[in-house]
């Protein structure tokens, strides 16, 4: 019997709901059919089940805020499960030690979290059992069916497990060290609270606060521009007045007087260009770049639009939404047509 671990509930009712199935308290029993012909157990993580564990835990003197103490870097890196999510972790470990599992499934998100939520808890459990990988960008019935047809290997994707926790790890180094630093530095200088720093919180910050001052500090100079409208071979069209490529123009007075002297004048057409372009479809949105552009049109935080777009992939009506890629292998093409069909559209 296979064990196949989703990263979340919802993840793992989708998976699952593509055969005949029992529900259980916390897992899904999946009956014997042509993929599983022993039947399949579905369980899930609950997001991050696991995480880092505190200075305090490597070493007792590390528990106590101190320049002294610093840099802290524990000569191998912990993990341990969250405390309102064991209750789930042991639903899965003790399915993990059931004798009739004999292969994992790892079902986590195509991408190196997913890889690292699910790999932790497999990891801590101890676990040696063989483990195969379903690695699919779409939760539709088709995907998820040939998914399970076409499982990876365990060394397929073991190199992105190795870059979410050595990323993982960097945060924790800085986030630890850098805050407690710059905590204690501040508070010499009579400053009472804890100042968080983090890998990418911190330079994100400092964008923001740099591009504030700049707002700040920028003074408005005013400007006139030309504008005049002409009509030739009863085609009407608007042109603006410019100087090696400069449409700007520093005083009102040299304004009027350039307007003055091109009124009523006759205009000559010295030069037409004609030139056939070709432009390229845009590329599909990566998380960041549909964050910005909800924002830009709705107003949506990134965290609203992640929600949303998280909600219409668990119902396989869009693509893993944190992919870093804007390009799809050609097999998409013929899943949206499916989609479009499916639609009435």
């Amino acid at each position: 019997m296979k064990l196949i671990i989703a990263e979340k509930p919802d993840q793992g009712l989708t998976l699952a709901s593509v055969y005949k199935m029992k529900r259980k308290q916390g897992y899904i029993e999946v009956l014997p059919n042509e993929v599983f012909p022993n039947g399949a157990y579905v369980t899930w993580a609950i997001g991050h089940i696991t995480q880092l564990i505190p200075p305090e835990k490597y070493d007792t003197n590390w528990k106590k805020w101190s320049l002294q103490t610093l840099p802290m870097i524990p000569t191998q890196f912990q993990y341990e499960v969250s405390k309102d999510k064991w209750k789930q972790y042991s639903i899965i470990q003790q399915l993990l030690s059931d004798p009739q599992v004999t292969e994992v499934i790892h079902a986590g998100d195509a991408g190196r979290e997913g890889e690292l939520i699910v790999r932790n808890i497999l990891r801590l459990t101890k676990c040696d059992k063989p483990m195969k990988r379903l690695w699919i960008s779409s939760l539709t019935k088709k995907a998820i069916h040939e998914g399970f047809l076409s499982l990876l290997t365990e060394n397929d994707t073991r190199n992105l497990y190795y870059e979410a926790y050595t990323r993982a790890c960097a945060d924790w180094v800085v986030g630890m060290n850098a805050s407690r630093l710059y905590s204690l530095l501040l508070q010499q200088q009579g400053f009472s609270d804890v100042f968080s720093v983090g890998r990418v919180q911190t330079p994100t910050l400092a964008l923001i606060v740099k591009r504030e001052l700049e707002i700040d500090s920028f003074v408005s100079e005013p400007f006139w521009e030309v504008k005049a409208k002409f009509q030739i071979d009863k085609k009407k069209y608007e042109g603006k007045w410019e100087k090696e490529g400069e449409t700007r123009i520093d005083s009102k007075e040299m304004a009027e007087k350039i307007s003055a002297f091109c009124e009523g004048k006759e205009a000559v057409v010295a030069d037409v260009q004609a030139e056939k372009k070709e432009y390229l479809p845009p590329f599909l949105y990566n998380l960041s770049s549909l964050q910005a552009d909800a924002n830009r049109r709705f107003k949506f935080s990134p965290k609203k639009t992640l929600d949303i777009v998280q909600q219409l992939y668990q119902k396989g009506i869009v693509s893993y939404p944190r992919s870093l890629y804007t390009k799809k292998d050609m097999d998409i093409i013929d899943r949206i047509g499916e989609k479009l069909n499916y639609n009435g559209l």
